[in-house]
């Protein structure tokens, strides 16, 4: 594979456990660790990577679907870790066994830092964790931008995705399936609410508005098990984009996020739209590869 070819891998995404590898260059950042060190050593193993060769790590807030395997990944191979004051002083109180704070590192919204030849923006979410981030990722004139677990399509994420050529957004849930499901009152109200998750339709607006600014690659994650599905997400992202156009706009390539095994690779700086399968193991995605068809 060409070095200038930039490889965007979401390992699993939901509640059951997020984490993002990309590899910009041959700079290899893994973002969240929401699932075990072991979980996590054999995806990034069927993707022809290594959690040894890491250069770090990124987490965007401090709810356990995000970091449950971050304490042992990090005891086990010493990598340096970057997260804001209030999701450390979160992990901190997860950890069975605390890791040297050597490694860990405080980040602030909007402030950008280097990691090899990658810049990294981290910038302010609608969540209910105090200090959720999602990132902004740059080299080379390539750039990607994760925002998940947000309420809804703020201004500040609004500000930190416009242009970026690929975007992983959130599609949590569709509205009739949580309002007629089985969970209590108070946590259908806190999904629902502007510091809970983005429903289909709010991706959907979102997505639009992306393609609108140059986003040539949309990846739809974190989709609710018991309130979403792939099929449905999938459907009231297109429909609206059907409605809206879009289908007679530029190229873009759709994927959906696998929840319990890696995706099909993202690659940036390539000239065609397809996507590359690297194992058996790796489902395909359904990939817009022209204006108005799919694959």
């Amino acid at each position: 594979m060409s070095s200038d070819v930039f490889r965007i891998i979401p390992l699993f995404s939901g509640s059951s456990g997020n984490a993002v590898f990309i590899n910009f260059a041959g700079t290899k950042i893994l973002i969240d660790a929401g699932r075990s060190c072991k979980q996590l050593s054999e995806a990034l193993g069927q993707v022809g990577e290594s959690a040894e060769r890491l250069d770090a790590i990124f987490i965007t807030h401090d709810h356990s679907d995000h970091l449950s395997g971050l304490d042992v990944l990090v005891r086990k191979f010493n990598h340096h870790t970057y997260a804001t004051p209030m999701t450390w002083r979160g992990i901190r109180n997860s950890q069975k066994k605390p890791h040297s704070q050597d490694l860990d590192h405080e980040i602030e919204p909007w402030k950008t830092l280097r990691v090899g030849c990658v810049d990294v923006t981290p910038f302010p979410t609608p969540h209910d964790a105090e200090g959720s981030v999602g990132y902004r990722f740059e080299s080379m004139g390539r750039s990607f931008a994760l925002v998940t677990d947000i309420g809804h399509f703020s201004e500040d994420v609004k500000r930190a995705v416009t242009g970026t050529e690929a975007v992983l957004i959130e599609a949590n849930y569709n509205k009739d399936m949580l309002f007629s499901g089985p969970y209590p009152w108070m946590l259908k109200k806190r999904v629902d609410s502007d510091y809970g998750h983005l429903c289909n339709t709010d991706c959907a607006k979102a997505v639009a508005y992306l393609l609108e600014n140059g986003t040539q690659h949309i990846i739809l994650g974190h989709l609710s098990q018991e309130n979403n599905s792939p099929s449905v997400a999938r459907r009231e992202v297109m429909d609206y984009l059907l409605d809206q156009g879009f289908l007679n706009a530029p190229p873009f390539s759709l994927t959906l996020a696998n929840r319990h095994y890696p995706s099909t690779p993202i690659l940036l700086g390539q000239d065609s739209f397809e996507t590359t399968t690297l194992s058996p193991s790796i489902a395909p995605c359904r990939i817009i590869t022209e204006a108005g068809s799919t694959t």
